[in-house]
């Protein structure tokens, strides 16, 4: 509303922000308006209005007492331009806000990490796991690592190294055309007759020679050396050693040879024995596969052979504590049983042999280590005739 000068009319109190005085009319273009008040006094000037209105407005405003009264409220209202230095205060903020994320993400970037867009929520990274260790305790003295017990790793067994200066061990082989077995062989029916003997090769080899054999029996037959002697009516269900095959009906005399392999000593193969080797099933039982139809015990004369070895016992040790299990007629050591803890070495000494000729007797023999170790159980050969 309009104010009056200083002390006229009572005016003391002037309502803040409204000047006493308008502006100069060379700042707004407009001369203010003057006004004769009522009572004849002097004119007063006319308060310029902050909206900044034409001097027109002012001068209506003069001329209408209410018009000026609802200008003077309008005043009292806020400027719109404190409205808008917030709102650019509150946009500088944000602005500020945007630009700090922004280098945060640049910063999280760099370093490895998902960048964090400002106001989007995003899923977080899957957390790195760390492996948690124990704090290790230190020891005063290391631990040996544990060494496992060796395996038995069974082989054939190997002469040391000293038996290279003891001579090597021998055995002299039977002449040649020694005959070590001879005799007739006759079946309880009289079916089957023949005369036999065992013939040394000269190399520790032999052979059966057959002759004068005949064979009634509609079914061929086998006659060999066994070491258990069967019955007549039992069955056999291998060839023997040192067989010989008669075919069927052989009514006259035959002769016929086989031979006994590898034996070098067949004094331990006791009973001949004749038995049916047919292929048939249509002949009676009696005679059908395997068997035995004649059984006779044979008599060995095998000479001694001339050998080096000559095993004496000095009686049981440590790592030689078997047991002897026959001697020969003269008492000499024939068969050793090995003890638990036995070596193949000390096994040789208590004999007062080399290990050399415990082999050349007891050929493939096998030792489980490497400090030869002999199977608990297993029968060693001591006799060089028994070879």
């Amino acid at each position: 509303m309009a104010r009056h000068a200083p002390g006229a009319g009572g005016d003391d109190d002037v309502t803040p922000g409204h000047e006493l005085f308008a502006p100069r009319a060379s700042d707004t273009g407009d001369a203010p308006a003057a006004e004769v008040a009522p009572d004849g006094t002097e004119p007063r000037l006319v308060a310029w209005s902050h909206r900044g209105a034409a001097g027109t407005a002012g001068a209506a405003a003069s001329a209408d007492p209410a018009s000026a009264t609802e200008a003077d409220e309008a005043d009292d209202e806020p400027a719109p331009r404190s409205g808008r230095r917030r709102l650019a205060i509150v946009g500088g903020v944000v602005a500020a806000a945007a630009l700090v994320s922004v280098v945060v993400s640049a910063v999280l970037f760099t370093s490895g990490s998902a960048p964090l867009a400002a106001g989007v929520p995003t899923e977080s990274a899957s957390p790195t796991t760390v492996a948690r260790t124990s704090t290790p305790t230190p020891s005063a003295t290391p631990s040996p690592t544990p060494t496992a017990p060796a395996t038995p790793s069974p082989r054939a067994a190997t002469p040391p190294p000293q038996d290279a200066a003891v001579p090597a061990p021998f055995i002299t082989p039977v002449a040649a055309g020694t005959v070590v077995a001879e005799g007739d062989l006759a079946s309880p029916k009289g079916s089957i007759h023949l005369h036999y003997r065992v013939v040394a090769g000269g190399d520790d080899t032999y052979a059966t020679e057959l002759t004068d054999a005949t064979s009634s029996l509609p079914v061929p037959v086998g006659v060999a050396f066994y070491q258990v002697a069967p019955s007549v009516g039992d069955g056999v269900t291998y060839g023997g050693d040192g067989g010989v095959e008669l075919g069927a009906s052989v009514t006259t005399p035959t002769a016929a040879s086989g031979s006994f392999g590898s034996i070098s000593q067949p004094s331990y193969l006791s009973t001949l024995v004749v038995h049916s080797t047919s292929t048939s099933s249509d002949v009676p039982v009696e005679i059908s596969a395997g068997k035995v139809l004649a059984v006779a015990p044979v008599a060995w004369s095998v000479p001694p052979r001339q050998t080096n070895i000559v095993p004496v016992d000095s009686g049981a040790v440590a790592f030689a504590s078997g047991a002897l299990e026959a001697t020969t007629a003269s008492g000499a050591p024939k068969r050793y049983t090995v003890a638990p803890e036995d070596l193949i070495d000390v096994v040789a000494q208590r004999f007062g042999i080399s290990v050399s000729a415990l082999l050349y007797m007891n050929q493939g023999l096998q030792v489980i280590d490497d400090a030869q170790h002999l199977f608990e159980g297993t029968t060693l050969v001591l006799d060089p005739d028994s070879v």
